[in-house]
């Protein structure tokens, strides 16, 4: 009785942490082409890492630059048709001049992340796009 209760524990630990394993990641990496504002902060071209946690589809984005925090904002996780073929990011215009981050992709993954206070409503306008290739 001892063995097969030690058996079926050991066997639920395994499922446990084989889904984790598989679970989808909550980090990527950014490379902005261009200076982007993002919660009205401009954030120079170059390489950064994101970050969201939340559950469903509604998420906290974190950008950091190094170990430096850059911005922390409301993000959107929108499916997509096919799984994306290169990593990169959509912007738009302002109507003040400045470019806006407006989304974020991952290669490989079926999903963006809508980025700003209207992505919990809204999907951004096309405009410019950068890609990690």
């Amino acid at each position: 009785m001892k063995v097969s209760r030690n058996l079926f524990s050991l066997a639920i630990a395994s499922l446990l942490l084989g889904a984790t394993a598989f679970a989808a990641p909550t980090k990527g990496t950014l490379k902005l082409f261009e200076s982007v504002s993002v919660q009205g902060k401009q954030l120079a071209p170059g390489q950064y890492t994101v970050e969201w946690n939340g559950e469903g589809p509604n998420v906290e984005l974190s950008i950091t630059n190094g170990k430096q925090a850059v911005a922390s904002i409301p993000a959107r996780v929108v499916p997509v048709g096919a799984k994306n073929t290169a990593s990169g990011y959509s912007s738009a215009k302002q109507q003040d001049g400045s470019t806006a981050l407006t989304s974020v992709f991952f290669q490989g993954k079926a999903y963006e992340l809508h980025v700003g206070q209207e992505s919990a409503t809204t999907a951004p306008q096309p405009g410019t796009s950068g890609s990690n290739q």
